[in-house]
């Protein structure tokens, strides 16, 4: 067989032609190579990040959030994450700057409006927070914490009443999510519903995930009510007989408090929703 060209040279001509054809369109600006790079290092930054949070340091994990959003300044994640992370460390006014920087760029998220919402009830403005959590819902009507964090922005406002109506909406989508039958049952304390509360504080007690705070609200509602050998009995569980004591005094003093006194001590005896 006669060939005109060698073998490797026809080689060499089909793998030009295939380069050639390959950088048919227009070769990609410096502009383009930085932007690739910037967004890689950023998402580099938030896995180690990640990672780190992951491991128990949230401190450190925020100053690596940090330097992605620095990196990708327009891009939402990072902020979400400083965001939610500010605020697990009480960095609340970080907090907050990280979600109006988000809320600018993604103003139909509806994990800046409820992250937003949970540092402005942490700062003290429930009534702004409630501005956050009704957008998210209107973003999302299954968005259980949204209707929790509203509930809440309504008890520190003390409209108990609204506040239960967004309590059971939520319930009604999610009936095994703790954290908002949790809220549930501290609304009904502050409305002094005891008996209530204590059915479902009780329920929530029973489940095997409840938390050694979860049987200190039910505690709480047994000492409100007169109960206080119950509400002994709760704690022995978690707390000292010095520990145990201590509450017990507490529940009295707040049995002496008027309703409204009464209201702002509970809210402020740091229960966690």
């Amino acid at each position: 067989m006669n060939l005109k060209y060698p073998i490797s040279a026809l080689v060499a001509v089909t793998v030009v032609t295939l380069v050639l054809g390959a950088c048919s369109g227009p070769l990609p600006s410096k502009e383009d190579f930085d932007s690739e790079n910037r967004a890689g290092r950023a998402v580099q930054l938030m896995r180690v990040a990640d990672a780190t949070r992951q491991g128990g340091n949230p401190v450190s994990a925020l100053v690596l959030y940090r330097r992605a959003h620095e990196t990708e300044p327009e891009t939402v994640d990072p902020l979400i994450a400083i965001g939610d992370t500010a605020t697990v460390v009480g960095a609340f006014p970080e907090a907050a700057e990280a979600y109006r920087k988000a809320l600018q760029l993604a103003p139909d998220n509806g994990t800046v409006r409820r992250g937003y919402g949970k540092v402005l009830i942490a700062l003290e403005r429930p009534d702004l927070a409630l501005e956050q959590f009704r957008a998210a819902l209107v973003l999302n009507n299954t968005d259980v914490e949204a209707y929790n964090g509203s509930g809440v922005a309504h008890d520190l406002l003390g409209e108990h009443e609204a506040a239960q109506d967004y309590y059971l909406d939520g319930i009604e989508r999610a009936p095994d999510n703790i954290p908002i039958r949790n809220s549930y049952g501290l609304s009904l304390v502050l409305a002094g519903n005891y008996q209530e509360a204590i059915r479902v504080l009780t329920e929530i007690v029973n489940d095997p995930t409840a938390t050694p705070r979860n049987r200190l609200n039910l505690a709480l509602v047994h000492g409100l009510a007169g109960r206080v050998d119950k509400a002994a009995e709760i704690q022995r569980r978690d707390l000292t007989d010095a520990e145990i004591r201590s509450n017990i005094e507490y529940y009295e003093r707040l049995r002496r408090l008027s309703p409204d006194e009464r209201r702002a001590a509970i809210l402020g005896y740091g229960v966690k929703r």
